[in-house]
């Protein structure tokens, strides 16, 4: 577990499962406004999100981990999630995703205590390459990768219209 200010980083367990998929719509309604045309829909709604964290969180390999940052009140309030992702081909290859932090909680800090308790996860089961795949203008999300070291390699046409995802690469 990782502490900081007043949030806690730890795994994430079944019952967090609605309060992961609010977060992640909060963070990618309010992330991506702006960046893609009025009629895409980039963010499945929270019933169906908190299906696919069951289904995440149930269907885990090894070598994979689900953290969530909580608030340290009694109530643990989930404000943030990553994922630590083995590959399934490359053994000493990890994807870190999902990363998605409460927008009330941005500016905080809580985005880099994920991030570095994915990255520490990955380190300690052998991963020695981290791959992250951005949307191109998620300008939030691409500073924290840059700001940590993760290099740009390349870029894939993005499931939205019009739009790329880059992908950051970390060495471990």
């Amino acid at each position: 577990m990782l502490g900081m200010l007043d949030v806690t980083v730890r795994r994430a367990v079944a019952a967090d499962a609605a309060a992961m998929a609010t977060v992640w719509w909060r963070a990618a309604t309010l992330g991506y406004e702006g960046l893609l045309p009025p009629d895409v829909v980039a963010v499945p709604d929270r019933h169906a999100l908190t299906g696919e964290w069951r289904q995440f969180l149930a269907g885990q390999r090894a070598g994979t981990a689900i953290f969530v940052a909580c608030t340290t009140s009694a109530d643990q309030v989930v404000v943030g999630t990553v994922a630590a992702v083995a590959d399934p081909v490359e053994s000493t290859r990890g994807h870190l995703t999902a990363l998605h932090v409460d927008p009330g909680w941005w500016g905080r800090g809580v985005g880099g205590a994920l991030h570095q308790t994915a990255v520490w996860h990955m380190r300690r089961v052998g991963i020695r390459l981290a791959v992250a795949w951005v949307l191109d203008g998620n300008v939030r999300a691409r500073t924290l990768f840059e700001r940590r070291g993760w290099q740009r390699s390349s870029t894939r046409p993005a499931p939205f219209p019009g739009r790329e995802e880059v992908c950051y690469l970390l060495t471990l």
